[in-house]
């Protein structure tokens, strides 16, 4: 699995939003992760655009001037392990199988001995063999757009999942189109690629706060923006309880919206999608899609139940049903169980998502299970008790909120390793 939490901003000429999907497709990619620059140099010239391919490892590149010009030059460009590659000559894009760059020019020329050094850290999902298959990745001044391909937790699966971007300025509202498909179609648009399923998921213009999950099976995702509220989405498969020949395709697209809306996210209204189907509500978007082949509607335990009386699905917890709170200060979390409102049957748990109780929690929450020592969070940030807990051998959530609300059944857990 891989994670990424963090803040990403207004920057390079783009709104935060777009911003995230650049880092998506790096994270789902196993694209490798840029440290810090160094290197020292008399050239004002910049190293830009650099990346660190899928098939990158731990290790750090030098950028090394061996030949100057007047607005140009020669750079040498040497791994610690990959070792010496094809040289770079400034102002010209440069790819070898491992990184691609391009270093401009400045206003002081560089000078023979100039550097760069650029650190790289193998992606977490190409360490484990498990990285995406990019399939289109499209930016401009318009709509940015992204699909890929998820090889599976068996590694020889196609799992096809995307995002797009969607704005209106003045509407106010910049938002992500999330979709699931059973194929990919070079030349078909976004929203009819094979058996699409397309819903909504708010975001915004400034700065955003990230909790991202993702396996070889599927993504999952919640998004900090606002006032603030917690904005969420899964794409993916679940874990079904079937065999691969009976059921082979269980794909959930899960989100905030249910149709690619024109609603901000301080629309109240919205709720996070584990809640499952709820009679009269037409935000909810949890839609599972069934081993039919079409995507229904589902209950999700342990927040749903079905009256007694009638046929509707209402939220657990109405005052005819009783549920448990925590045991003094340990938390139970519960795997979310998809089902059927039509046949009454289970089809599955939604991966690394589980329901908690939010009686005397809250949001950002770390919760270890598990591990060598017991992790003191104490003045810790969010990454920081994740990163140490992961340290000791121990399983990390990340309890998060549904949107504004925080009453002790709007809360669930996410895995991140």
């Amino acid at each position: 699995m891989a994670y990424k939490i963090g803040t990403i901003t207004n920057a390079n000429g783009q709104t935060a939003y777009k911003n995230l999907l650049y880092l998506i497709r790096l994270l789902c990619g196993g694209f490798g992760d840029i440290g810090t620059v160094g290197g020292s140099r008399v050239g004002t010239g910049a190293l830009n655009n650099f990346e660190a391919s899928p098939l990158s490892v731990t290790e750090t590149w030098t950028l090394t001037c061996t030949a100057a010009a007047v607005d140009g030059g020669t750079f040498s460009v040497t791994g610690s392990v990959s070792g010496a590659q094809a040289s770079a000559t400034v102002g010209t894009p440069y790819s070898n199988t491992f990184v691609s760059f391009t270093i401009s020019d400045g206003a002081t020329d560089f000078q023979v001995g100039d550097s760069f050094t650029v650190p790289v850290t193998q992606g977490q999902l190409a360490a484990d063999g498990a990285e995406w298959e990019i399939m289109r990745y499209t930016t401009g001044s318009g709509d940015h757009e992204l699909i890929m391909k998820a090889p599976g937790l068996s590694g020889t699966e196609e799992i096809f999942i995307g995002l797009k971007t969607y704005e209106s300025i003045p509407g106010d509202y910049y938002n992500y189109k999330i979709g699931t498909f059973s194929g990919y179609v070079a030349q078909n648009p976004f929203e009819t690629q094979p058996n699409a399923k397309i819903q909504g998921c708010p975001a915004h213009n400034n700065a955003i706060t990230y909790f991202i999950s993702v396996n070889g099976q599927r993504i999952a995702a919640c998004l900090k923006v606002g006032t603030p509220v917690y904005e969420h989405f899964y794409a993916g498969k679940i874990l079904p309880y079937a065999k691969p020949g009976e059921y082979p395709y269980p794909m959930l697209n899960a989100a905030m919206l249910r149709t690619a809306a024109a609603t901000r996210f301080s629309d109240t209204n919205q709720q996070f999608p584990y809640h499952g189907y709820r009679v009269n509500e037409s935000y909810n978007a949890l839609m599972l899609r069934d081993p039919g082949a079409v995507y229904q509607y589902c209950w999700a335990h342990p927040f749903s139940f079905r009256g007694a009386s009638n046929s509707s699905w209402i939220l657990h917890g109405s005052p005819s049903q009783s549920v448990m709170v925590p045991a003094g200060t340990d938390y139970q979390l519960e795997p979310i169980i998809l089902g059927s409102m039509s046949i009454l049957s289970l089809w599955g748990e939604i991966d690394g998502i589980y329901a908690i109780s939010g009686f005397n929690n809250g949001v950002e929450n770390v919760l270890q299970i598990g591990g060598s020592s017991t992790i003191d969070q104490t003045g810790m940030t969010v990454l920081e008790a994740v990163e140490a807990i992961l340290g000791v051998g121990g399983r990390a959530f990340v309890v998060l909120q549904n949107l504004n609300r925080t009453t002790w059944r709007d809360y669930i857990a996410m895995e991140m390793n």
